[in-house]
């Protein structure tokens, strides 16, 4: 999930344009919390969930506090966080404070190493068996053979275009090269989408692109652009006007726009193209230092569930991303997998923003930087 996405479009409500684990970090930034509770008062602290997660992402969504509630009795309370840092920093002074928590494929090892997880029982987890193994097997969300996080959704940040301006077809990032559409396309403002999405372009490793030769791509493909946009309103804006007729876009998000209605939204088209798509995955933790460890694996339990996870993907407006349980995945319509971008043949296309060390991530922040002030 992507960093970006959460900071400047509060993850899901902006429709979660941008994908998978960017690093825009706002250092310090001040965290929100508020509680919803069925039975305001009624309810003591050890009835209480505390889910450390970016706002308006599917797990906060009114009709979860109602179901979790009927389920376990319990209330929740949600800590909401601007970036995956603020996120490690929370749980590392929470003392107990936070129970839950959902960090993407790229900071989960930190946190891990950390000790801010508690290790996961897989025989609690009733629906470890029906996560995608392409997911639940990886190393990233492991030390040793100990597991630490549950996936829980996916997604892609790739290309989409107006289906009825952009002919024939296209099926390759090279059209945000293309000389044919200059100032009319949109990119997202993240340099770890757009360094990658550059390096699938060139050919190149999108984990070790060459920055010699992929700076100046990353120029051309800026220059290209009309838009270069932070929140969902800009980008929903610049299609219904017309200006923008392609661009880099999260899968999920491009649905939920396109489920919108807003002008020009059902003429998008979103693809993974033939050089890939950068990817990202979410997954659910359990804080080590909560006291609330049987109530913990309950929602870990529901967040994974066919209950839940069906009920998200089939209601349009919420915009969800694609899930991780492939038994929910299989039991979904045509329709709902093509908005969704949720089909399991494109996990092998994504190029997973994987964990880098501080300084690679900071040479990509300081080419784009770069790029954007030419």
């Amino acid at each position: 999930m992507n960093l970006v996405t959460h900071n400047l479009m509060t993850r899901k409500s902006a429709l979660r344009l941008m994908a998978g684990s960017a690093i825009t970090i706002a250092g310090g930034a001040a965290l929100s919390s508020c509680s919803l509770d069925s039975n305001a008062g009624t309810d003591s602290s050890e009835k209480t969930l505390t889910v450390a997660i970016w706002k308006g992402y599917g797990a906060d969504l009114p009709w979860v506090a109602e179901a979790f509630k009927e389920k376990t009795g319990a209330t929740l309370k949600f800590q909401y966080i601007d970036s995956l840092a603020n996120l490690l920093q929370l749980l590392a002074k929470a003392d107990g404070a936070i129970d839950v928590a959902l960090p993407n494929i790229q900071y989960i090892g930190d946190g891990i190493d950390q000790g801010l997880f508690h290790e996961l029982d897989t025989s609690k987890l009733s629906n470890y068996a029906d996560i995608y193994p392409e997911f639940a097997e990886r190393a990233e969300i492991r030390k040793g053979q100990t597991l630490y996080g549950i996936p829980w959704t996916w997604g892609s940040t790739g290309l989409f275009f107006n289906g009825k301006q952009v002919t024939p077809a296209p099926d390759s990032l090279a059209i945000l090269w293309d000389p044919a559409y200059a100032g009319r396309t949109a990119l997202i403002d993240d340099a770890n989408v757009l360094v990658p999405i550059t390096a699938l372009h060139l050919g190149q490793d999108p984990q070790n692109p060459d920055m010699a030769t992929l700076t100046p791509a990353l120029q051309q493909l800026k220059d290209n652009a009309k838009l270069t946009y932070s929140s969902k309103d800009d980008l929903a804006k610049a299609v219904a006007s017309g200006a923008v007729v392609a661009g880099i876009a999260n899968s999920d998000g491009i649905g939920g726009l396109i489920a919108s209605g807003e002008p020009g939204a059902s003429d998008l088209v979103y693809v993974v193209a033939k050089e890939g798509a950068v990817g990202w995955i979410d997954n659910w933790i359990i804080a080590a230092s909560t006291t609330k460890l049987d109530l913990a694996y309950e929602w870990l339990n529901y967040m994974t569930s066919s209950d839940y996870l069906k009920k998200w993907a089939e209601t349009p407006e919420d915009a969800a991303p694609a899930p991780a349980n492939e038994a929910v995945a299989a039991s979904l319509d045509a329709d709902t997998l093509t908005r969704l971008q949720a089909q399991p043949d494109k996990i092998s296309a994504l190029a997973l923003q994987l964990p880098q060390p501080d300084d690679v991530l900071q040479s990509w922040t300081d080419a784009w930087t770069q790029v954007k002030a030419s």
